[in-house]
């Protein structure tokens, strides 16, 4: 058995704000966050943080654009400057997973699972949105916006287009991220037929 063993891991001593409460969110650096169970310590600045489990936290229900309602599963970000620190406002920093709904534009308490801090890879950008959109009949036009929520301006936008029968010349000029409205909006070099398929990932620089 391994003699070098320090701990589990579930509960660290780190160092914190001045400001923070047991029962409060905390986010230390880019890569650790938790709840504080004991308040911060002036001696050694430092506070007793879990790293996992289920809490009781106050969330409000709005991301980067305005409000916007939290269902079950929503991923929660955590903005160290405001309170409640907890939204679904993507420009934060990732803390854990939505067990319970808030009405949007409202703020509650709710069960929030922390998600435990994973290893910092080496890449440039992490993906925070993928999927594929299908273009609808109506408006028909060379630009087709895709709301993707939590979306950045500085984000970006990887896109491919697979065309349907009417529109087989059909290739894309742009692909630009936008915080509000929140989502993306590409652009081709003509008009788009419905049933055209664009396939797009949202890429943000890594912190």
């Amino acid at each position: 058995m391994a003699t070098n063993l320090i701990q589990d891991g579930k509960i660290l001593r780190l160092t914190v704000g001045s400001g923070i409460e047991s029962g409060n969110p905390v986010s230390v650096g880019n890569g650790l966050h938790g709840v504080a169970l004991t308040d911060y310590a002036s001696g050694d600045a430092k506070a007793s943080i879990q790293m996992e489990g289920v809490f009781d936290l106050s969330v409000e229900a709005a991301n980067d654009a305005g409000n916007s309602a939290v269902a079950v599963g929503d991923r929660l970000y955590y903005a160290g400057s405001t309170t409640p620190w907890l939204s679904k406002k993507a420009s934060g920093k990732f803390f854990g997973i939505a067990l319970e709904t808030v009405t949007t534009g409202e703020t509650a308490t709710i069960n929030v699972l922390l998600v435990p801090a994973v290893a910092v890879d080496k890449s440039s950008h992490t993906i925070i949105a993928a999927g594929i959109h299908t273009v609808d009949d109506s408006p028909l036009a060379a630009a087709e916006f895709i709301a993707v929520d939590g979306c950045l301006a500085t984000d970006v936008v990887l896109a491919s287009l697979h065309t349907n029968t009417g529109s087989p010349d059909l290739y894309i000029i742009s692909a630009v991220s936008a915080a509000s409205p929140a989502g993306i909006t590409i652009t081709a070099s003509g008009v788009f037929t419905a049933g055209d398929k664009i396939n797009y990932t949202v890429l943000r620089a890594a912190v």
